[in-house]
Parts: structure tokens; C-alpha cells; sequence
């Protein structure tokens, strides 16, 4: 985990920068696909799912939640992916929430900086690291 400063502006620039946004999101993809059988089942999403921590945490501090209302959300979110509604989540249908989500973040967030603290290898993480290298370079 680190702490980093990003606002609206570098997800969105993330997101339209087709080559990078694509290849984090490729990558993330494989990572799920424990099975390498090119789409996703509920039990692969699950751990990422559970990652985002939707409802078990009230600024910062656990909560305790109806385990039923936790799988129902969870079922709730895996179905946002499943556009096709088949059980199973490919890649373009996987880009194409993933992408949804990353812009509904941006627009919550607006273009004041924000800290946050981010996992090594989330998208945020990779839209903050894309936005350095650019400044850097």
C-alpha cells in the first residue's frame, strides 16, 4: 500500500490513454483468471469484489453486515459485469464496467486533490504511476 494524491483528472487521463488503460486492465484480468479459461466465474471475481469493501467499513472501521446482504451485493455487483448475463464475465465486458467504474470514481472525486491510500496493484495505483511518468518525463 502507499499514500498518494490524485484527483478526477488523473483517472480520466488514465482512462483515455487507450494503450495503458487497456494493458493495466488486461493485466488485472489475467490476474482473476485463475483458471486461464479466458472469462471470469463469480468465484474468480469474489476476492476482487470483496476488495472493494462496499459496505464493511464505515470510515475505516469495520462493521459487522448480514453475511446474506453481503453475498447479495456481491451477486449484484458480479451481475454489473455479466452483461450478457451468461455466468461468466469476458474481457471486453470486463474493460468496458471496469472503465464505467474508473469514470463514476473520477466524477465522485471532481478535480481537487485527494490522499488516499491505494493497493500496489490497483487501477487507481497504475493511473497515479502513469500520471508520474508522464510529469517526469
Amino acid at each position: 500500500m502507499s499514500v498518494e494524491v490524485l484527483d478526477g483528472a488523473t483517472i480520466v487521463n488514465f482512462v483515455e490513454d487507450e494503450e495503458a488503460f487497456n494493458v493495466s486492465v488486461c493485466d488485472r484480468f489475467a490476474h482473476l483468471d485463475v483458471d486461464h479459461g479466458g472469462r471470469l466465474s463469480y468465484t474468480e471475481m469474489l476476492k476482487e469484489l470483496q476488495g472493494l469493501r462496499v459496505f464493511e467499513t464505515h470510515f475505516g472501521v469495520d462493521v459487522k453486515i448480514d453475511p446474506d446482504n453481503l453475498i447479495g451485493v456481491y451477486t449484484s455487483l458480479f451481475e454489473q459485469f455479466d452483461h450478457d448475463l451468461n455466468g461468466t464475465v469476458d474481457l471486453e465486458e470486463f474493460k468496458a464496467e471496469t472503465k464505467q467504474m474508473m469514470l463514476a470514481i473520477a466524477n465522485g472525486m471532481g478535480f481537487l486533490p485527494v490522499q488516499m491510500v491505494l493497493e500496489e496493484d490497483s487501477l487507481l495505483r497504475k493511473a497515479v504511476e502513469r500520471e508520474s511518468s508522464k510529469l517526469g518525463a
